[in-house]
């Protein structure tokens, strides 16, 4: 499953892949800084979206961690 950045510039048409679609947003912004133009991302499911539809675009839910339980740690005696 991948996240296909596409993209404009001087130098002709860029594709970029990237695993996850915060991945693909930092690329898009990257090349949105460095002059590109026309910037789309096309999901995994072959949706394309054009940089103005960015705030649309799925985002990768955040897996939560298990919480690990710590013992404090043991106080020393002073005898």
């Amino acid at each position: 499953m991948s996240f296909l950045v596409k993209a404009r510039c001087q130098h002709g048409e860029l594709h970029h892949r990237r695993n996850t679609a915060e991945a693909a947003l930092k690329k898009a912004r990257e090349m949105s800084r460095t002059g590109c133009y026309d910037i789309y991302i096309t999901t995994p499911e072959g949706r394309d979206y054009h940089s103005s539809e960015f705030a649309d675009l799925p985002r990768t839910p955040v897996a939560e961690r298990p919480v690990q339980k710590t013992t404090p740690p043991r106080r020393q005696v002073s005898r």
